[in-house]
């Protein structure tokens, strides 16, 4: 197998090298060989390939996640590799841990995690859009009902002049004192909230989907503790951006209904506040061509359910 440039995220990396394709077969066991190896969509900060590794006559596939070597991203590893140990045996959908190499000392100076495989893949075209926004409520309400530890999540608000210098208008913004409005809501103590268990990734491009299903749940580098509408709010603020401000007020409701709780409109307010003028940027890596994206529109789609949030906290 030889060697190839991709470029994905803005950044130039090789697919695996000799001596990962050597530190896999090892670590897949005695016999083993890589017979195929196939990069993955959407990456933006790491590589990601599907590896098929052939062992006394039986195929299995794996995935391998590294990233390059002229990004110093081990610690992003380190808490992917800490997170994923915390969640094995929950009962969600997550990848198992293979083999890591945080140091690349083994594979050419890129920081490694070989995963098992999961079935399904990244839907960003649903055929039935309310079944599909609903799978997504369930699957955050069956992450928030697990007692796993994880720190506390500390949001920027616990720094107040950090707050108000680093909130901007976005420069697409209809109407900017919708943002002005919201930037000041933030400049007051977050209210308690009932802490649960939170993926704070929880995002399309993040689920993997087979007939209909939810198969798997991918990238573990950011869980904490806090209130569940970080989650809920993070994920809607994607499908405004990418999709309509409808779809992200949808997947509040059926949260709620399916959860049996009320989302506090602060902290959903919170994560909707993280899109920037850089988010377009980001969906766009992230969907990497899957769907089409409306970039010139994104901003006025998350202004609406900015305001609606608004609008929420009276």
């Amino acid at each position: 197998m030889t060697d190839g440039d991709w470029r994905d995220g803005g950044f130039r990396q090789r697919r695996p090298s000799a001596e990962t394709l050597a530190w896999v077969e090892a670590s897949m066991g005695p016999g083993s060989r890589v017979v195929g190896c196939r990069r993955l969509t959407g990456g933006v900060c790491s590589a990601v390939n599907r590896l098929a590794v052939e062992r006394r006559g039986v195929r299995t596939f794996v995935v391998l996640r590294q990233y390059p070597g002229g990004l110093d991203l081990r610690p992003s590893l380190e808490k992917e590799i800490a997170n994923l140990g915390v969640v094995a045996g929950s009962g969600l959908p997550v990848p198992g841990i293979v083999a890591t190499d945080v140091a690349g000392a083994s594979t050419g100076g890129a920081p490694s995690l070989l995963m098992t495989r999961l079935p399904g893949r990244v839907d960003l075209n649903p055929a039935e859009p309310r079944s599909w926004l609903t799978r997504i409520a369930e699957m955050a309400a069956l992450v928030h009902s697990l007692d796993l530890p994880a720190k506390t999540l500390r949001p920027w608000a616990d720094s107040w002049i950090a707050a108000r210098d680093g909130f901007r208008v976005p420069v697409g913004a209809q109407r900017p004192a919708v943002w002005t409005a919201a930037f000041d809501v933030m400049k007051s103590p977050p209210p308690k909230d009932t802490a649960v268990f939170l993926h704070c990734d929880l995002l399309p491009v993040n689920l993997l989907w087979s007939r209909g299903r939810i198969t798997g749940l991918t990238d573990w580098n950011s869980i904490h503790r806090g209130s569940r509408a970080i989650d809920v709010g993070h994920c809607r603020r994607y499908l405004a951006a990418l999709y309509s401000p409808e779809w992200a007020e949808r997947l509040r409701s059926l949260y709620m209904s399916i959860a049996g709780v009320t989302l506090d409109p602060w902290w959903d307010l919170y994560a909707l506040l993280h899109y920037d003028d850089s988010g377009p940027k980001w969906i766009r890596g992230q969907v990497a061509g899957r769907r089409p994206v409306d970039v010139p529109g994104m901003t006025a789609r998350v202004e609406v359910v900015v305001e609606a949030a608004l609008r929420r906290l009276g």
